[in-house]
């Protein structure tokens, strides 16, 4: 969602130390939640970080549902309700087809596997997202991401791009994906020494 709101111009990171995040246009998205993300960061009593907006963005209220619930009025998934334990009901969504899935996929892979191929914004970032996520390796074949592993962490950095926008929300996202993975690894690890 910050990397969308980054991508839109909706918001930018500033040039300071901590590249604090401010709103440069509060028109409505269209999109519910990326909508009260970009109230959020308007009425924050002072600036913050990017990675302080990635947290806050986990946080919301009932998240997954929310977007699993966008999801199916797109006709990705279905809303459904389980029962487990014959007492508790659980919601869940599963996915209608496939489809959806597989166009991520295919556009994906045509950016990665094929140099002549230009990445729109969204999908460089997706890209990018998905690498330093360490999710390339479970969706795309080992031999091909390692044929075009220079290619792919060209792609992952933001070199292979002309726009400022979309470079700058790549290099947003791996400060935010580093500071929310290794920051609790840090604070894990120090609490065990105490202990």
């Amino acid at each position: 969602m910050v990397s969308e709101l980054l991508l839109q111009r909706r918001i930018v990171r500033g040039e300071g130390k901590d590249g604090d995040v401010s709103v440069a246009n509060m028109e409505a998205t269209g999109d519910e939640l990326l909508d009260e993300l970009l109230q959020m960061i308007q009425s924050s009593k002072k600036p913050r970080s990017l990675s302080h907006w990635v947290r806050q963005t986990a946080g919301l209220k009932d998240l997954p549902h929310r977007v699993a619930h966008q999801l199916s009025e797109k006709g990705v998934v279905k809303e459904d309700k389980k029962k487990f334990l014959w007492v508790f009901t659980q919601r869940i969504y599963p996915e209608i087809d496939g489809t959806f899935e597989d166009d991520i996929r295919q556009r994906m892979a045509n950016i990665m596997f094929d140099e002549s191929t230009v990445p729109d914004g969204q999908t460089a970032v997706l890209i990018a997202l998905a690498r330093h996520a360490s999710l390339l390796k479970p969706n795309f074949p080992a031999v091909e991401l390692q044929q075009h592993k220079e290619r792919i962490n060209s792609l992952a950095n933001g070199d292979v791009l002309a726009s400022d926008a979309t470079k700058e929300t790549i290099k947003a996202v791996q400060a935010a994906i580093l500071v929310a993975t290794v920051v609790p690894a840090i604070v894990a690890s120090t609490m065990a020494q105490k202990n």
